[in-house]
């Protein structure tokens, strides 16, 4: 017995057929020549941004006197911060509070004041002129401890201190060394190691309370969150 042949589609649903298919062919290339429109947009802007960046580039990037506040002593973000002589902002801006801070200013003054800063054009067996210079001893000192406490980059102690890129410099290299000099000679900033078993007791005993296995010390570093060697034996 032969199958029925397969029903013939009219005209009309062959004339739709191709309609859908015409519509469907129009969306696709809709689609591509968007597609081609946003990535030519795409290379055209890259190529502006390279080429505004030729300039930048170019550019050297540093502040200028007229970029910053007017008087150091005054109208700067640390003046203000000195003026609080809070222990708090102290602390948080450079680790020390306001009489940690003034134990070590006053050894400091006296380099301060008492020396030339080192430049070209500055004989350094001249007389020290610190009234012309454009921080005071107690700044100087505020602008190494803010370096040597945070990461900040050189123009934000810049804009803390209100001083040009070459002040800057000039006075960090000269109030390291002051600094350095005076915490030689300042007892209270001296590590030293106890010498007899009754100045280690105290230190022994805090230690003891925490961890009792470990007695009979006087310093102790917990390695917890520093990549260390561990024995895979629990024994050990």
């Amino acid at each position: 017995m032969n199958n029925p042949p397969f029903p013939q589609p009219s005209r009309t649903a062959r004339r739709q057929r191709d309609i859908q298919r015409r519509q469907l062919r129009l969306c696709f290339s809709q689609i591509a020549a968007r597609r081609r429109q946003e990535y030519d947009e795409a290379a055209i802007i890259i190529v502006a941004l390279a080429s505004m960046g030729g300039p930048i580039r170019n550019l050297r990037t540093y502040l200028t006197r007229g970029d910053l506040p007017g008087d150091p002593l005054v109208d700067s973000a640390w003046a203000y911060l000195w003026s609080s002589q809070s222990d708090r902002a102290f602390i948080t801006t450079m680790g020390v509070d306001v009489n940690t801070f003034e134990t070590i200013h006053t050894p400091f003054s006296l380099l301060w004041n008492g020396e030339t800063i080192p430049r070209g054009d500055v004989n350094p067996h001249g007389e020290p002129q610190p009234g012309r210079r454009a921080l005071d001893s107690a700044s100087c000192l505020g602008l190494v401890l803010h370096w040597l406490s945070s990461t900040m980059p050189a123009y934000n102690l810049q804009q803390l201190f209100a001083i040009t890129p070459a002040v800057c410099s000039r006075y960090l290299a000269c109030g390291l060394q002051y600094l350095l000099a005076v915490l030689k000679e300042l007892r209270a900033s001296q590590i030293v190691w106890p010498s007899s078993e009754r100045a280690i007791r105290p230190y022994s005993n805090a230690i003891e309370a925490k961890f009792p296995l470990l007695t009979k010390c006087f310093g102790f570093v917990d390695g917890h969150n520093l990549p260390i060697l561990v024995s895979e034996d629990d024994e050990f």
